[in-house]
């Protein structure tokens, strides 16, 4: 199954640590309103623009900016120790860039105002959208944006992200070290059903099943603190999620730092 091509699998992420699960969210909301901005169909462009509004509010309610810099100085110190390990001479070149890319995304987070989200404040369009996003009827107002030319509303999307680009940035380079620190086993699920036991010293951020996708059935993962459990599920007739009751063979990858 390792020989798969990514068109032909399904992946399925279950985050141990919850700064991953948020990580991870705000990469959805992000690769979301890039894949609708462009959209003729005013509908489709609507659904960039309430992912948007989505992510301002998780943004407003937190500081993403300390939590970023938090989890790019705990990785910088993870590949700093592996590089002064001996064994690491081969890799140099790899971890110099790794390091590299680390300082610089730092530096860029600490030049950071804290007041990044006033201009969208000030945005009374945005502010708009925003206070309406749930509601069944829209404003005029906002009906009006969506009947201008797709080129004016793409534009205006990529001024509201613009400012935002520094999370896509620093979250694509953290879930992308973290992902590649997995390593890929052959497992099967007796009877839909697999339980392992963890290595309690290993800091692990993220639970990874990899099947392919023709498949008929899922995995419902749960990470407790000493053992991962997995239960391959399937719908019946009825629409009832229903354990499968199959042997499955599975890619599994643990990554952790």
């Amino acid at each position: 199954m390792n020989s798969l091509s990514d068109n032909q699998v399904s992946i399925y992420e279950e985050p141990v640590q919850e700064k991953i699960r948020k990580f991870i969210k705000l990469e959805s909301l992000l690769n979301k309103i890039n894949y609708f901005k462009g959209k003729e169909n005013k509908t489709e462009n609507y659904i960039s623009v309430l992912a948007l509004t989505e992510l301002y509010e998780i943004l407003s309610r937190g500081d993403i900016k300390s939590e970023l810099i938090r989890e790019i100085e705990n990785q910088y110190i993870y590949f700093k120790k592996i590089k002064e390990a001996p064994e690491a001479k081969a890799d140099e070149n790899k971890l110099n860039s790794v390091l590299e890319k680390q300082s610089m995304l730092l530096q860029l987070l600490h030049g950071l105002e804290s007041n990044y989200l006033d201009y969208l404040e000030h945005d009374i369009l945005f502010k708009t959208i925003l206070k309406n996003s749930f509601t069944q009827l829209q404003p005029s107002s906002v009906d009006f944006w969506l009947s201008r030319d797709i080129l004016i509303r793409e534009t205006q999307i990529d001024l509201w992200l613009e400012p935002l680009q520094f999370i896509k940035r620093s979250i694509d380079f953290i879930l992308e070290v973290i992902r590649k620190s997995g390593r890929f086993e052959d497992k099967m699920a007796e009877k839909g059903f697999f339980i392992e036991r963890h290595n309690t010293q290993r800091n692990i951020l993220l639970i990874r099943v990899t099947l392919t996708s023709d498949l008929y059935y899922y995995p419902q993962i749960s990470v407790g603190k000493q053992r991962l459990t997995i239960m391959f599920m399937t719908k019946d007739d009825k629409n009832n999620l229903v354990p499968y009751q199959e042997d499955v063979t599975f890619i599994l990858t643990t990554c952790s730092l």
